[in-house]
């Protein structure tokens, strides 16, 4: 029995070994799985075979040579590939006043999308799980897709989440605290249901995108309603226990500052957040609360506009900015030291008004031997890496909760098939 058991252990690793080495690096032929995985050819056309025989994986030729370029003789060479049928995902991200939703396929391709206001600061907090069910009901119909398609949902917000309760214990988009989400939506849709933060799910899709420049140690800083981390250790996104650590924007910045959306003082978001900065160039923050409200794009576009016009208010708060972040990140490369820094989300979009402020603080706050062979980039701000993230994740769930065992199975009754 121990035999069996063993060998049912070894046989689940393999699978798993073949997934992620297909969700990293795409479709490829058996022979550069190999390379990729150190199986055996033997192993990977056991292992391939039963993946394709149980609907998972595909087998495509390869694309055809360019016109004019080398001809190839022989058979053409067949590629490995999932099947964008063998199930789908739902990646949902809750933000101030808002939701949106994507479905994905198997690869995860984006399918089908969809965005919904919502006054989430004063919503129930005992139905708000049961609205984001009630959207995710909303996509799939739009989608023409039954839930029983879907193996699983990943809710990305802001702020603290408990991914092991499946609860948003903090974030600046509610009122309340300890809110319930992913067990309504199992119980309404049937769908197991992961909630994280939406910064480390920043970090899951660039890891997914690629793993060998952000796959050692790095940090991914988000910028924009509020102020995010999600750190890489080893190539793995750290989560903490619970799913809460990385709380880079609720790090103390100065002692008595500002308020923050968090309710203490002086955090790093209380400087560099797109209500911080409003707040700052207002001449007001030392006394005036923090917004509860989504900030508009276009009061955003203009504090940057009048701070590239030299205005001095504006300028000024782009300036507190960079000095909050620097001297956040200097802490940062004191402990972690990691060899890439990555600035995302809408507030990269003031990036030359905030970087030369952000260089001082780094310069003074710690020592040039730590600070020299760090690499600071900025991530595109259209790039949706949040919704992709969480996607990425949810499918590297699916991979080796349900496809590394074998056949579809979830829960005692099977996913739906598409031959």
């Amino acid at each position: 029995m121990r035999e069996k058991a063993d060998s049912d252990l070894v046989r689940r690793q393999n699978r798993l070994l073949l997934l992620e080495a297909l969700r990293q690096h795409g479709a490829m032929p058996r022979v550069e799985m190999g390379r990729h995985t150190g199986l055996s050819p033997a192993s990977i056309t056991s292992i391939s075979s039963q993946l394709i025989a149980d609907g998972i994986l595909e087998e495509a030729s390869a694309p055809q040579a360019p016109t004019g370029g080398p001809l190839r003789r022989g058979r053409p060479t067949t590629r490995i590939d999932f099947n964008p049928k063998c199930a789908n995902v739902v990646a949902v991200k809750v933000s101030i006043d808002g939701i949106e939703l994507a479905l994905a396929d198997g690869r995860g391709a984006i399918l089908e999308r969809r965005t919904s206001r919502a006054a989430t600061y004063d919503a129930d907090p005992a139905a708000f799980g049961r609205l984001v069910a009630d959207e995710i009901t909303a996509l799939l119909g739009r989608a023409r897709t039954p839930a029983r398609r879907v193996a699983r949902v990943g809710i990305a917000v802001q702020g603290v989440a408990d991914s092991q309760a499946g609860t948003v214990v903090w974030s600046p988009a509610f009122r309340t605290r300890n809110i319930a989400v992913s067990a309504a939506v199992e119980e309404r849709l049937g769908i197991a249901c992961r909630v994280a933060n939406d910064a480390n799910m920043i970090a899951e899709g660039l890891i997914g995108s690629d793993r060998a420049r952000y796959g050692g140690t790095a940090a991914v800083i988000f910028m924009g309603y509020g102020v995010g981390m999600g750190l890489i250790i080893n190539g793995q996104v750290y989560h903490g226990p619970t799913g809460a650590a990385g709380e880079f924007g609720h790090m103390n910045h100065l002692p008595d500052g500002p308020l923050c959306r968090c309710g203490r003082r002086g955090c790093v978001e209380a400087y560099v957040a797109d209500y911080s900065l409003l707040r700052w160039a207002s001449g007001n923050a030392a006394t005036q609360p923090p917004s509860s409200n989504a900030i508009p794009h276009t009061d955003m576009l203009a504090l940057e506009a009048a701070a590239h016009r030299g205005e001095p208010a504006a300028a000024a708060a782009y300036a507190k900015a960079g000095e909050a972040l620097g001297f956040g990140l200097a802490r940062l490369i004191a402990i972690l030291t990691p060899s890439r820094i990555v600035l995302a989300g809408p507030g990269t979009r003031a990036m030359a008004l905030i970087r030369p402020h952000l260089d001082r603080a780094l310069e003074a706050g710690v020592v040039d031997e730590l600070r020299r062979n760090v690499e600071i980039e900025v991530v595109p701000i259209d790039t949706d890496m949040i919704i992709k993230g969480t996607i990425d994740r949810a499918l590297r769930h699916v991979d080796r909760e349900i496809f590394a065992h074998g056949p579809l199975a979830r829960r005692g009754r099977e996913l739906e098939t598409v031959a």
